[in-house]
């Protein structure tokens, strides 16, 4: 497992070839351009990788990691003369490895609807969940998974609750009157539960907006607590700024108390500052809403995503009976 250079471009393109993604002559050689291109001056959040076996590369796969906490898998494909050998296990290993290390806790892939057991298997095996379904009748991509590693508040809960059982929307749902899909975690039991709210759709689109979690209902002991971001528009443009705001709910009949701090892209600004965000003090059976600007200067360039042109800021809020945090993520298509 290494990563993708110039010299693997034409045992890429055979790859490409042998799933049906290469139809013309005039497509091959635009596709091969794009992948000298992508060897040569690679993307900072771009990890292409590849496996070798016996001097030939056999099988890639492109992992983006622009923005923390988020990371996304994408074309993981295998030669199917080697497939059934471990190369796609591996791949996925080596990927779940570096978004590890760049703080991204939780990681996507488009994967089929139905009919690609081993795809589902190998995700699986990984503890891919589905979390925005597909329509069954198209036969490739449209279904979006999610991982989350263990610096994440969705596996810390399952630790804690070992026989949870996992479940997904089959379509969006209300949740404080935004449409959004919707897959959680629930205690037969203690009936306690997680439930994140996704923003996204099916498939990739041009008019698509990257999977995200806009949303979270967290009930565990004391802590009763639900969290919402809403865009007051969804575009931005390089020099401008967008709004959007925060709503809390404490459930409980306790006072909860959050500290605050986010993610935001380099050389973006978030108003008001994490730093000078006051710490979040919620009253029993209360809500309360926190209103943010997210500025785009004129002199930062944000990246480009293979799958969409989506820049996110994540909020994350601190509460001393968790080990992680609740977050939410706003977005916002680039003009």
């Amino acid at each position: 497992m290494r990563k993708f250079q110039e010299t693997d471009v034409e045992d890429v393109l055979e790859i490409f070839a042998s799933d049906g993604l290469i139809h013309s002559e005039e497509e091959r050689e635009r596709t091969k351009k794009g992948l000298r291109k992508n060897a040569i001056e690679p993307d900072w959040y771009d990890h292409f990788l590849v496996a070798e076996l016996e001097g030939k590369v056999v099988a890639r796969v492109l992992l983006e990691a622009a923005y923390p906490p988020y990371s996304e898998l994408i074309n993981l494909y295998v030669l199917p003369a080697y497939q059934g050998r471990g190369i796609g296990t591996s791949l996925v290993q080596e990927c779940i490895g570096i978004a590890d290390a760049s703080n991204c806790f939780v990681m996507s892939v488009m994967a089929d609807p139905v009919g690609n057991l081993p795809a589902h298997r190998l995700y699986s095996k990984f503890g891919f969940k589905p979390g925005i379904l597909g329509d069954p009748s198209k036969q490739r991509g449209h279904m979006w998974l999610f991982r989350f590693s263990e610096n994440s508040l969705v596996s810390e809960f399952i630790r804690r609750h070992p026989f949870a059982e996992p479940s997904v929307s089959e379509s969006k749902v209300n949740f404080h009157e935004r449409m959004l899909y919707r897959m959680s975690w629930r205690d037969p039991q203690t009936k306690e539960k997680i439930e994140l709210y996704l923003e996204g759709q099916p498939s990739q689109t041009p008019e698509g907006t990257m999977p995200r979690i806009s949303g979270i209902s967290y009930k565990e002991r004391d802590l009763q607590s639900e969290v919402l971001v809403k865009e007051q528009r969804k575009t931005i443009s390089q020099g401008e700024k967008s709004e959007f705001a925060i709503s809390f709910w404490n459930l409980s009949s306790i006072p909860l108390r959050f500290s605050f701090s986010a993610s935001v892209p380099d050389g973006t600004m978030l108003n008001p500052l994490p730093q000078y965000a006051p710490s979040i003090e919620i009253g029993p059976r209360s809500e309360k809403n926190i209103e943010f600007e997210f500025i785009w200067s004129s002199g930062c360039s944000l990246p480009n995503f293979t799958s969409f042109a989506t820049a996110i800021v994540t909020c994350f809020f601190i509460n001393e009976e968790l080990e992680h945090p609740l977050f939410v993520t706003a977005g916002f298509e680039k003009k």
